[in-house]
C-alpha cells in the first residue's frame, strides 16, 4: 500500500535562525518543507510554486507587507491552511489575526512538540472548514441555488482574465465580474471548470506566455510582465512547473 503524500509546508519567517530551526523541526516530523521566505512577496512566490498544504506565517515581516496582509491574501486567494507564528500574543494582535480567520496560532518560543501539535491542529481545522464549505455548497445546490457557473457569468470571467493578464486578479475581483459572492463563485467555478479560480488564472497566463514566446521576439522579462509577473525568476519557476521546460528553452524548441 502506498503511503499518503507528506503534507507540504512553507515557512515565512524573517529571522534566519528561527526559519532554519522550523524547517528542520518540520522535516523531522515528517513534513515536506520546500523552502522558507523572509518577506510576503517571496512567500507568495513559494506558495504559487509549491502549492503547500500549510503555511507558517510570522506576523512581523521585513518589507512593507506584514504577515497579517499575507494571511489575508492566503485565505482569500489560495487553498491553504494558515498558521500564525509570533512572539506577540497581546489582545490587539490576536484580534487582528483573528479577523483573517487563521487555522492556528503558535506563540514563540516554541518546542518541537508544540510545532508538530500546532501544524496537525491547523491542518485538521482547515480540512474541517473545507468539508463544511463543501456541504454548504451541496446543500445550496440541492435547494435550487447555484451549483455550477451560469454560462454567461463564466464567459465574462474568461474574457476578463484574457484582457487583464498583466493585472492583479483576485478572487474578489473575479467574483464581482461574475456577479456572485466570493464564496459562491469559488465553489461554482471549480465545479464547472475543474480548477480553483487561482489555478485557472495561472494556467491562462502560462498559455498566453507560450503564445508570446512563439510569436514574438520579446525578452523573457517582457513576456513575464505582459502576463502579470513582476519577477522574471518567479515567472520562470511557474512556467517550468506548468510546461516542463524554462521559457527560453520552450522558445528554442518551437
Amino acid at each position: 500500500m502506498e503511503r499518503p503524500p507528506r503534507p507540504t509546508v512553507v515557512v515565512v519567517e524573517d529571522e534566519a535562525i528561527i526559519a532554519r530551526d522550523l524547517q528542520r523541526t518540520l522535516t523531522r516530523a515528517g513534513y515536506r518543507v520546500p523552502g522558507t521566505a523572509a518577506t510576503a512577496d517571496d512567500a507568495l512566490a513559494l506558495v504559487e510554486t509549491h502549492a503547500p498544504d500549510l503555511v507558517f506565517v510570522d506576523i512581523v515581516l521585513r518589507g512593507e507587507r506584514d504577515g497579517l496582509w499575507l494571511g489575508r491574501v492566503l485565505r482569500e486567494e489560495h487553498s491553504v491552511a494558515l498558521l500564525y507564528l509570533t512572539s506577540h500574543a497581546d489582545r490587539r494582535t490576536v484580534e487582528q489575526a483573528r479577523q483573517t480567520r487563521p487555522n492556528g496560532y503558535l506563540v514563540k518560543p516554541f518546542t518541537a512538540e508544540g510545532v508538530f501539535a500546532a501544524a496537525e491542529a491547523a491542518l485538521a481545522n482547515y480540512a474541517e472548514e473545507q468539508r463544511a464549505l463543501d456541504f454548504a455548497a451541496v446543500a445550496e445546490a440541492a435547494a435550487g441555488g447555484p451549483g455550477g457557473m451560469p454560462a454567461s457569468a463564466l464567459r465574462r470571467v474568461e474574457d476578463h482574465v484574457a484582457k487583464h493578464f498583466d493585472e492583479a486578479l483576485s478572487l474578489a475581483d473575479l467574483a464581482a465580474v461574475a456577479g456572485m459572492s466570493p464564496f459562491h463563485f469559488a465553489h461554482c467555478f471549480k465545479a464547472t471548470v475543474g480548477l480553483a479560480p487561482y489555478q485557472y488564472v495561472v494556467q491562462q497566463r502560462i498559455e498566453e506566455a507560450k503564445r508570446l514566446l512563439r510569436h514574438t521576439d520579446w525578452l523573457v522579462s517582457d513576456v513575464a510582465a505582459a502576463v502579470g509577473y513582476e519577477s522574471q525568476g518567479h515567472f520562470t519557476t511557474l512556467f517550468k512547473r506548468e510546461v516542463g521546460v524554462p521559457p527560453g528553452r520552450y522558445r528554442r524548441l518551437q
